[in-house]
């Protein structure tokens, strides 16, 4: 199945991304570095330190749930592919020490 990366694109400086012939390789060279030392990897692009950051990688049969707003991300946690919404949620709110419980209906 392969491996799935999360990346934060600030959009700001896509003019300098379209006009970057080596943007490829510096993101691929991010992605890699990420895979080997998991953590944000934020990629330089012209006079911008850092319009681009490699936020997370996953296994293809994983679902990754991240909050993304403020020019940052952050992982919350991981379910499965397979699992609906409702199964994601809880699974993640498991992982944060809480347990969801679905309203009562009026």
């Amino acid at each position: 199945m392969g491996w799935n990366t999360t990346v934060l694109v600030l959009n700001d400086a896509l003019h300098e991304i379209e006009n970057d012939p080596s943007f490829g390789k510096r993101l691929g060279f991010a992605i890699q570095q990420n895979h080997m030392r998991p953590g944000r990897i934020d990629v330089p692009v012209g006079c911008h330190a850092n319009p681009v950051t490699v936020l997370e990688q996953h296994h293809a049969d994983q679902v990754a749930m991240l909050a993304v707003g403020g020019n940052d991300g952050r992982v919350l946690g991981h379910g499965f592919w397979q699992d609906s919404n409702e199964q994601l949620l809880k699974r993640v709110a498991d992982e944060l020490g809480y347990r969801l419980v679905k309203k009562p209906k009026r």
